[in-house]
């Protein structure tokens, strides 16, 4: 068996190699995949800051336990969840108020004890506090106004100073400052306890500013039981050594577990739940993706492996006769060739054992998270066992014909084949390859056929390729010989001839799918985390702000970058409702310079532009001007019972006065918004009855800081049903000076309260600074708004329309969180941040609204380049602007392609390159099992009168032409493949996180690209084999054959 083994030394060496491939990819993959599991939970864990996954245990004081400290909360944590976490970190804290200096008001200041405090601050002068009473103030605290150590503060316990709880205690505590502190940066203590920070920050309290001061730090003695209303909480920080993948359920278990409180006070709360469900969701995008990609590749390797094996035993026909000759049976003679062929391939295993190791190591070590350990898990094992198994199964599978055949038979050079038509496992494929295609095209098909249809369909392109080669062939060698082409005609015959060349076509049609499939996955892939790395970030660069004020920003970056091309602010404004609809502000010509546009899509900014009207500022002190009217109505009636005194004769509360006896049939009154976007009324002039009549204007604004003119209103008297008319108003003026806003153009149309009315008002201007209003009333405030901001403002709404809207009219906050009313102006799919729940306005028109960012708004700045990240921060500083955070598009990227779903998808890189290296090993193998078959016919061929060169051109073209017609079939259903199979592919963890639609859509240039690429590298090697098989043409290759 090692004289055989020996005898064809290169043949083995190839079969050694192909069963190392097997075994590599048999054992890497589980290898890969639980390497990434691990990697993903470090990853999650370990920058996760450590506040996210500590167990917190809240508690306060009540009258069922009035002095509880943070000791007293640990009977409260059940004792299955001590099993991981380390030694609480304990915190007692409450609020108290503190004058800093006198004449001031008392500003509320954080009183916090924690133990060895001191120990994780940097005392800048005096000593740690240790008895109660004793306080560290913040340094800067301390030199903003002027403290010393020993200085004595007096404060109101709260609850008692309020007069809430007994009354016999005394209400104040003597605080005596011991020394100043800066705070050491240290999360793993601190948390998110942060006692700096608010010094000199001013600080609203009620209707009042009072300036922020930071922390008090003082021992816990201080906490006496006066202080009724401290708060206790404990904080376990995660022992994150314990977690492994094995034990993630049973630890995300016990997070879960109901806990069983000692006190009812006592709340415990803990986000490694929420950790452990995103590792979770991690892994099982990758137990989607590694058996998907692995399946192809396994499939292929079966192909190839039955193919090489056929060869292989076809070589050793003659053998097998002779071995029958000598008295062995047909199981006999069998064993002798699968004996040899089964000790090659198994002497594979252990070398592709090693090269599985040595690349995961290496993806372990250089790529993925620090800490992931060494493993060899069970299903390694079983991959290996598989390996054996497959390349066992092949060798018997490709053995069993042999046993079959006579000893006539089998002394033929050529194995008879049979002629035309479809064999069962053609037509098997080709079935199940159908089936699989309209299943996926349809969506309904699941489980392993899924998995498996892409190469399918390559297997079947592959084998009905080779089965149609053999009547061309046949047919374009006839052509040729009779043309007198000898060259062309022996490639033609020997394709026809040899059947172990047409295999290579299978071989090659899968592996270039595989290739393509591969490489095209990686791209879409790719494609789309860049679309939703760009959805989420915005921008290159994006620095949030502390600021509120959108025009300070405005002014703050134009003193930097006047054209808006290297910087733009974003305001970004959400409602407390998860499902809202959030608004995006932006300057709508800087925005598209700066910012990403959402993939395949495009933005129509020009839009949101701002109307060119200017905006009338009214700072002044009283509006002029003249009012004429002309209005008849009527008034609805009642039957009231009795003369009421002081009412005209015939009326009643319940009804309207007549008309002529003191009704004001209508009120004019001007619209503004004040600098807080408040949207206020003044009155303007009361028409005193209906008719005819005019009078003089003589109107306070009541705007002391300015205001934005923004309309006129008429709002008929609360009896009227209807009225109709004209009011006109001339010379309209602010303390004397003209507010020219008779122009028509100036003004939005107007907009009935609601569809179906009859209600009307309609501008015209007669002449030069008057304006006639002709109204219909039904009895509604009718007004025209001023049209610097569109009574309508235009938008971009990706998602649904909100609760209560249409698309031409719905309601979302404005800067200060007051509503504004928006059209849909387009609907794209999704914006930057805000995703498929947001709108997208002009800032210039939300700016002439006034007001300041609420609470839940976020002014950013968005910067085209990263590299200016210093220039912008110091722009804004300039202008007392801080970044609270930073943000970038490539740590948005960076956290996808790390995701579980983005380490499956470099599997793919792996099976393409492995599918290329599997093909080139099977036309190295094919050239080896046949060269000597090859090179006696071709020397018999030489002996005949055939030129050597027209010979190894022959032989050139049959492996060229058999490699090109597989790359193209391959191709074709690599791309097809690619259509119909990506949807298998999870691309993110979280598909429910807002994208822009996925791009699915194959890659033309990584189709043809990897096509091409396969064809370089396949050619290459199938000419050098060729050329390999030619230099070995002699004439005692004859003398061998007699």
């Amino acid at each position: 068996m090692w004289a055989a083994i020996r005898y064809r030394r290169a043949q083995a060496l190839v079969l050694v190699l192909l069963s190392a491939l097997i075994a590599t990819c048999a054992v890497f993959a589980p290898l890969y995949e639980r390497a990434l599991e691990q990697s993903l939970l470090r990853s999650a864990v370990d920058e996760a800051p450590v506040a996210d996954t500590a167990l917190i245990v809240r508690g306060g004081r009540s009258e069922a336990d009035p002095e509880m400290t943070p000791g007293s909360l640990k009977g409260s944590v059940p004792g299955g969840l001590l099993r991981i976490y380390g030694p609480p970190i304990e915190e007692m804290t409450d609020q108290i108020n503190v004058v800093p200096r006198d004449g001031l008001k008392p500003s509320p200041v954080r009183l916090v004890a924690r133990p060895d405090a001191c120990e994780h601050l940097t005392l800048t002068t005096g000593t740690c506090p240790r008895d109660a009473g004793q306080v560290l103030v913040a340094a800067k605290d301390m030199a903003a106004w002027k403290w010393k150590v020993g200085q004595k503060f007096e404060v109101g316990i709260p609850g008692i100073s309020e007069g809430k709880f007994d009354a016999s205690m005394n209400p104040f505590q003597v605080l005596t400052v011991t020394g100043a502190y800066t705070v050491n940066p240290d999360p793993d203590y601190w948390l998110r306890t942060q006692l700096d920070g608010k010094s000199g920050i001013p600080i609203t309290v009620g209707l009042e500013q009072v300036p922020g001061v930071d922390d008090f730090v003082t021992p816990v003695d201080t906490f006496d039981v006066r202080w009724v209303q401290a708060a206790s909480r404990l904080t376990y920080p995660l022992r994150t050594d314990l977690i492994s993948v094995d034990n993630l359920d049973d630890m995300a278990a016990i997070a879960q577990s109901p806990p069983g409180y000692s006190q009812p006070s006592a709340v415990i709360e803990s986000q490694l739940p929420r950790t452990i469900a995103a590792v979770k969701g991690g892994q099982d995008k990758l137990r989607v993706i590694v058996p998907l990609l692995m399946a192809q590749l396994a499939l292929l390797a079966a192909a190839i492996l039955i193919l090489v094996a056929q060869a292989a035993v076809e070589q050793r026909r003659p053998e097998s006769a002779l071995a029958r000759l000598r008295g062995r049976s047909r199981e006999g003679a069998g064993r002798l060739v699968m004996g040899e062929l089964g000790l090659t391939v198994l002497l594979g295993l252990p070398l592709g054992v090693a090269l599985a190791i040595g690349l995961s190591e290496v993806v372990r070590r250089s790529l993925l998270a620090g800490g992931v350990p060494f493993e060899f898990p069970w299903l390694a094992v079983v991959g290996l066992v598989v390996a054996a198994l497959v390349c066992l199964l092949a060798i018997g599978v490709a053995v069993r014909p042999l046993q079959r055949q006579s000893i006539s038979a089998l002394l033929r050079r050529v194995a008879p084949q049979r002629r035309g038509g479809l064999g069962v496992v053609d037509i098997l494929a080709v079935a199940l390859a159908i089936f699989g295609l309209i299943g996926l095209a349809t969506g309904t098909l699941k489980g392993p056929l899924a998995l498996l249809t892409p190469t399918l369909i390559a297997l079947a392109g592959g084998l009905l390729a080779s089965r149609v080669a053999v009547p061309v062939a046949r047919a374009v060698g006839r052509t040729q010989l009779g043309r007198g082409k000898v060259g062309p005609a022996l490639t033609a015959y020997g394709l026809e001839r040899r059947p172990a060349l047409r295999k290579v076509v299978t071989v090659v049609s899968i592996a270039v799918a595989l290739t393509v499939f591969a490489t095209n996955a990686l791209v879409v892939a790719n494609r789309n985390w860049e679309a939703r790395a760009q959805l989420e970030v915005g921008a290159p660069l994006v620095l949030d702000t502390d600021g509120t004020n959108p025009k300070v920003l405005t002014q703050a970056l134009r003193a930097y970058d006047p054209d808006g091309a290297k910087a733009t602010p974003v305001a970004v404004i959400r409602q407390a409702a998860a499902d809202s609809t959030s608004t995006m502000a932006v300057i709508r010509t800087q925005f598209e310079k700066v910012a990403y546009t959402p993939g395949g899509q495009e933005l129509r900014l020009d839009s949101l532009q701002v109307p060119d009207v200017r905006t009338v500022n009214l700072q002044g002190t009283t509006l002029t001007g003249r009012i004429a009217w002309n209005l008849a109505g009527g008034q609805g009636a009642g039957d009231g019972p009795a003369q009421v005194p002081g009412l005209p004769p015939g009326s009643s509360p319940g009804t309207p006065p007549a008309a002529g006896a003191g009704a004001a049939p209508i009120r004019v009154r001007i619209s503004v918004t004040s600098p807080k976007g408040e949207r206020l009324t003044r009155d303007l002039f009361t028409v005193p009855d209906l008719g005819t009549g005019s009078a003089k204007i003589n109107a306070k604004v009541l705007c002391p800081d300015g205001c934005r003119f923004d309309g006129l209103l008429f709002t008929p008297d609360q009896f009227t049903t209807k009225l109709s008319g004209s009011v006109t108003i001339s010379g309209l003026a602010l303390d004397g000076q003209r507010l020219d806003v008779a122009d028509v153009n100036r003004w939005n149309p107007f907009v009935p309260v609601a569809s179906g009315t009859t209600d009307s008002l309609k501008l015209t201007v007669p002449k030069a600074d008057t304006m006639q209003f002709d109204l219909v009333s039904s009895g509604v405030t009718v007004g025209l708004s001023y049209a610097d901001v569109p009574a309508v403002v235009p938008g971009l709404l990706a998602g649904r329309v909100p609760a209560g809207g249409t698309a031409e009219s719905f309601q979302v906050a404005g800067l200060n969180g007051v509503p504004i009313q928006v059209r849909a102006a387009q609907r794209p799919d999704a914006l930057p941040v805000v995703g498929d729940r947001g709108v997208m306005v002009d800032m210039g028109t939300l700016e002439r609204l006034g007001g300041t960012l609420s609470t839940s708004g976020k002014l950013s700045v968005w910067v085209k380049d990263p590299a200016r990240a210093g220039e912008v921060r110091a722009a804004l500083a300039k202008g007392g602007i801080s970044v609270v955070d930073t943000r970038t598009y490539a740590e948005a990227k960076d956290r996808l392609d790390t995701s579980g779903s983005g380490w499956g998808m470099r599997l793919a890189a792996f099976t393409g390159v492995m599918a290329l290296l599997l093909a080139a090993l099977v036309v190295v193998v094919m050239t080896v099992t046949g060269w000597r078959t090859v090179a006696r016919d071709l020397a018999a061929l030489h002996m005949a009168g055939v030129g050597l060169g027209t010979l190894r051109r022959a032989i050139i073209r049959e492996q060229v032409i058999v490699v090109v017609v597989g790359a193209v079939v391959g191709a074709v259903c690599g791309a097809v493949a690619a259509q119909v199979a990506m949807p298998l592919l999870p691309l993110f963890d979280d598909p429910a996180t807002p994208v822009p639609a996925l791009q699915i859509q194959p890659s033309i240039l990584a189709v043809v690209g990897a096509a091409l690429a396969s064809v370089v590298v396949l050619v290459a090697v199938a000419v050098l084999c060729a050329m390999a098989s030619g230099r070995r043409i002699a004439l005692r290759r004859v003398r061998e054959a007699l």
